[in-house]
């Protein structure tokens, strides 16, 4: 096209167009090309990504061992590891571990990589060492199925597995895209507002503009109308300047009320801080609620992502089936510990969490809780063995085929008829009344039910409706310490019946007789 060739110099201009495409740009005003040392002249940007790398470095990191399936839920920290010393402490280098993640994460917003050699000889690890962006370079490879790569440090060539990777917005594992690349028209336009900012102050807030005259002016005028306006425009002294007849002012830009930077500006900052899925209100510590959200959506992701590469790059193999690392985020999460806390009870309440359970979530070593707590007011039933167990009065009841067994002993007996009144004599007449007789409760002794200690008890137990006698036992245990405690021989007045039973202890009663009324 005609518009991009290259034109030859011309009289009286002075200058070359060598590139007409740029030239054009800069007509529309896009010319700005920001690097990542510009970016961080905003102040948005250079909060968000001290705030983020900051928790990100000051995290400790732990090594865990993780039991087999076939033991259970169980994992225990190990700290007699020298890489666990190396990510924490001191990395060998001239750097510490803090300033090395703190420029690890740094990196990968501002390159969209960060990348930590591992210095080791056979299984022994030495050392860790941070490589800033201009000291190495990826080579990605071609196939885009079996992905590989080669790091070139320092002429010398690497595999790409001696190092620990952190991407961001990553398509191959190896390299990644930075704010630069993914946001870099609008820091380009935070970067040309602070700089007109920087301008309006040099210039005192004047705006820009030109002169016109109504004739050609001497060398000597216009010599003399540069200097007072390039002191009219210094911010450094009160000046003025006085056009003389013909010379007539006019305006080329705005002010800044009249471009609104002020309300731009705000709103603009809290453009910049979402890149990195943050607030203006984090930043500036509003509350804890705030820095929990915070932490969560930009901090916690790229922990997750350092986590994967210390598995990856800091474990051999074999280690990889019971060995992991995790960052403890406890202290980052403190305000939500009462809700996490809270949760956890809900679980244990409800049974469907064990304590060993919940300290295996928590990366806690177990403590061999392997036991449900259950509530005093609680009737369970196994259907596996078909029993139901009453907490309360120490009670176990088993469904048979020949009806309910207490403690495995049937609570019928041939003494009693099939509506759970006292029989006697062979024929299995009743005496009529509801229950059995005392003077004839010595008769019939043969199937007399065993107390807990193997002792039979004096009479014969009375077979009662499932769920009277669940309330019967019920209403026994509760009273048990202020009625029962001490008393073989005892009575309940219950409903609009009078029960009899023996005592042998709690849970350990024998139900022989029951009146009405």
């Amino acid at each position: 096209m005609a518009l991009f060739r290259r034109r030859e110099k011309r009289s009286g201009d002075g200058f070359r167009i060598d590139d007409p495409a740029a030239d054009l740009a800069r007509a529309f005003g896009t010319s700005t090309k920001v690097t990542f040392e510009m970016a961080m002249q905003l102040p948005p940007v250079s909060a968000s990504i001290d705030f983020i790398s900051s928790i990100c470095a000051r995290v400790p990191i732990k090594l865990y061992r993780e039991a087999p399936a076939e033991v259970g839920a169980k994992t225990e920290e190990v700290t007699d590891d020298r890489r666990v010393e190396l990510l924490n402490g001191s990395t060998g280098d001239s750097l510490n571990a803090y300033q090395m993640k703190k420029a690890w994460v740094t990196d990968y917003f501002g390159q969209g990589q960060g990348y930590i050699y591992v210095r080791k000889g056979l299984n022994e690890w030495r050392s860790l060492h941070y490589l800033r962006p201009r000291d190495y370079a990826v080579n990605v490879g071609t196939d885009p199925i079996y992905k590989t790569a080669k790091v070139f440090v320092a002429d010398r060539e690497y595999f790409y597995w001696d190092f620990l990777r952190l991407c961001r917005n990553t398509e191959d594992g190896f390299t990644g895209k930075s704010i630069i690349d993914t946001n870099g028209d609008l820091i380009a336009l935070m970067y040309n507002t602070m700089r007109f900012e920087a301008m309006l102050m040099d210039t005192g807030g004047n705006k820009k503009g030109f002169l016109k005259a109504a004739h050609r002016l001497t060398k000597q005028a216009m010599d003399d109308v540069k200097t007072a306006w390039r002191e009219l425009y210094s911010n450094r002294s009160n000046n003025m300047m006085i056009l003389n007849e013909g010379l007539d002012y006019k305006e080329t830009s705005a002010t800044s009320t009249e471009l609104q930077l002020n309300e731009n500006k705000l709103t603009n900052n809290d453009a910049l801080t979402m890149i990195f899925l943050l607030s203006a209100k984090a930043l500036q510590g509003a509350s804890d609620d705030d820095i929990v959200s915070a932490v969560k959506t930009a901090v916690i992701p790229i922990i997750e992502q350092m986590e994967q590469a210390f598995n990856e790059g800091l474990l051999l193999e074999e280690e990889k089936k019971s060995l992991y690392w995790a960052c403890d985020t406890s202290a980052l999460e403190r305000g939500d510990i009462l809700k996490r806390f809270q949760a956890y009870k809900l679980a244990i309440e409800g049974n469907f969490m064990q304590a060993d359970e919940i300290r295996y979530k928590e990366d806690m070593p177990a403590l061999g809780l392997n036991w449900i707590r259950l509530g005093l007011d609680d009737v369970l039933y196994d259907p596996k063995s078909k029993t139901i167990y009453t907490p309360n009065t120490n009670a176990s009841v088993k469904v048979g085929e020949g009806g309910i067994a207490v403690n495995d002993e049937l609570r019928y007996n041939e003494s009693h008829d099939d509506r759970g009144r006292f029989t006697f004599g062979s024929s299995g007449r009743s005496s009529g009344k509801t229950g059995t007789g005392k003077s004839d409760l010595t008769n019939e002794l043969k199937d007399v039910r065993l107390d807990s200690n193997g002792k039979p008890f004096k009479y014969p137990t009375i077979k009662l409706p499932k769920k009277e006698y669940a309330n019967v036992m019920d209403e026994i245990g509760r009273n048990w310490n202020s009625k029962y405690e001490g008393k073989e021989m005892c009575r309940l007045k219950f409903t609009n019946k009078t029960y009899y039973f023996e005592n042998r202890g709690i849970g350990d009663y024998n139900i022989y007789h029951v009146e009405k009324g």
